[in-house]
Formats: structure tokens, sequence, C-alpha cells
């Protein structure tokens, strides 16, 4: 479902405006604790290594690392009450405006276990992460999706741990209504580079099981890697395929698809959370306001731009 324009002015300053001004105030409070936090921290940390330690390169880049920790903390922590009342008195609202059918749980999101089932990703996963999930119903198909972050614990050339993403961004089930035995999976043309250090498993199985299509707008887009080249042309149609670079195009984000176990997975690899409130952009700005808007409908859309609700190739 879309709003019209002139439905989405009278919802945002009739429904939403008031109580985005009191917001809007409290963003404002926040930004300028956040700065004068982050000056503080900053400030202290180089007049530390200044004054005890040596400042080498090493040492200010700890420091640096250090400092962002607490700052990201601090801004975490002023933030936390703030995104909750956005999410339950703007977020919340703007779902059900969309389609009243769809259900939104600001901490919930797609299990573990769903996203493993895609076999989009590596499967070792030590921290996962996410919120915004919002499930419901297309017409008679189901689909569900939430923000995810998904990392796993690595070691650089001295042996210290950080954190290195294996996919952050919006991650969609729904089902597809189309017959299939083998599992097809779609990639990013440059996913290796997206991936970083999966990017030589991805190499490994891009090599084995590519699938060349005849699309040359697609082929720029995507990669395909099937067990059977023929199930693959069976479920990416002319059509399918077209509808799939428009979409590629429209999210600005490297896209990720399978068709595995009787439903389709969809990974936007945005990098960032969708529908969080930011702290240094207005609430009161339209374009604001309308990315919320744009960005479920992007997401909604994904079934209607593949045929899914159509049901044309329906199972039953």
């Amino acid at each position: 479902m879309s709003i019209k324009s002139s439905e989405l002015l009278n919802f945002y300053y009739d429904d939403l405006y008031p109580e985005l001004l009191e917001l809007e105030k409290e963003r404002k409070k926040i930004a300028k604790s956040v700065v004068l936090v982050a000056f503080v921290v900053g400030g202290g940390a180089l007049f530390v290594i200044l004054k005890y330690y040596e400042a080498n390169f090493d040492t200010l880049i700890q420091g640096g690392i250090v400092s962002f920790a607490l700052v990201s903390f601090a801004a975490g922590w002023l933030m936390s009450g703030y995104k909750r009342r956005f999410k339950r008195n703007i977020f919340a609202r703007i779902v059900a405006k969309i389609d009243p059918a769809l259900n939104y749980d600001p901490r919930g999101m797609i299990p573990k276990s769903l996203f493993r089932s895609s076999g989009l990703f590596e499967s070792r996963i030590d921290f996962y992460e996410g919120n915004d999930l919002i499930r419901g119903k297309i017409g008679k198909v189901p689909i569900e999706f939430s923000d995810l972050k998904v990392e796993k614990e690595v070691r650089d050339s001295k042996g210290r741990k950080y954190r290195s993403t294996i996919f952050a961004g919006t991650f969609i089930i729904t089902e597809f209504h189309k017959n299939f035995s083998k599992e097809v999976f779609i990639y990013p043309d440059v996913a290796e580079k997206y991936l970083g250090i999966a990017g030589g498993w991805l190499q490994g199985v891009l090599s084995q099981k590519l699938v060349r299509m005849d699309s040359p707008k697609f082929e720029k887009e995507f990669k395909v890697v099937a067990e059977d080249p023929v199930e693959a042309h069976y479920l990416l149609t002319p059509n399918i395929m077209e509808r799939l670079v428009e979409l590629r195009k429209r999210a600005d984000a490297p896209i990720y698809l399978s068709f595995r176990l009787n439903k389709l997975y969809i990974a936007i690899s945005s990098g960032s959370d969708w529908f969080e409130p930011t702290i240094f952009k207005s609430l009161l700005s339209m374009d604001t306001f309308k990315s919320y808007i744009e960005n479920i409908n992007l997401i909604l859309g994904i079934v209607e731009e593949l045929n899914l609700n159509c049901r044309i190739w329906s199972k039953e």
C-alpha cells in the first residue's frame, strides 16, 4: 500500500506534527550533550596520551578507539529513551498508516535460525542482534522483515580481536509461489568487496556453481549460483530479472537473494538501520519523514515487484 501525497501531508501535519515537535526539542538537547561528551572525552584522551605516554601513531589510534567507544556508549545511553518514544509514538503509527494489518515490534527481529536458513552467508556467527520487526501479509503472501547486524570475531596479524561484519541491513523472508526443488542463490556482482573477510569463501562458491543468465543488465548487477542451471532459469524469468535490477537501483545497496526451503530470502545490505531516528538530523524535515515511508514501501513492494502476490505459479 502506498500513501498519496495529499494523504501524506495530512497525516504528517494533523497526526504526527505535535508529537514530532516535542521529540525535536529532545533531539536537539541530546545532540548538544553528545557533542559535549565527544569534546570532553576526546580532549581528555589526548591530554593523557601527551602527558603520560609517547604520542606515536599506535597510542593515538588506541586512544581514538577508546574515545570513540566511550562516546558511542554515552550517545546510546542518552538516546535510549528518545528512540523508544520515537518508535512508540511515531514509527508505529507510520507502519499502521501504511497497512493496518501489519504488526510492528520495535524489539523483535528475524530469528538467527531463519537467517542461517537462507544459506546466503557463512554459517559462523558470534554476534547477532536486530530490531524493528514488521510482519504481516501482502494479499495472501506472508512477509516479515527486520533490521539485523550479524558479526563474527576475528584476529588481526598481531592477535588482537575485533568484530567483522557479516551482514548489516534489512533481512526479509517471504514465500515464493513457484515450485522449485533445487536451491538458487543470487549475489551482487561486487559481493566480495562488501563481504570483506568472507570474500574468499564466496569466491569458491561462485567459481563452482556460477550460472550465466541471458540478461546483460542483470548480469551487470548480480551473479547467480545454482546446482541446477535449468532450475535457475526456470525461477529467474526475464520479467523477474528486470524487476530485480530495478529493485537494486531503488534500494541503492547490495542485495542478496536465495530461493531455498520453499521461501524467498532477501538481504538488503544497507549497512545501517533504516528505521532508526538520527540524532543529527531534524525530525521535522519532510525528507526524513518520507524516507521512513519510502523504505517500508520499498520492502513491501518487493512482493508485488516479483509478482508474488499474483500467485501465478501457485503451489496450491
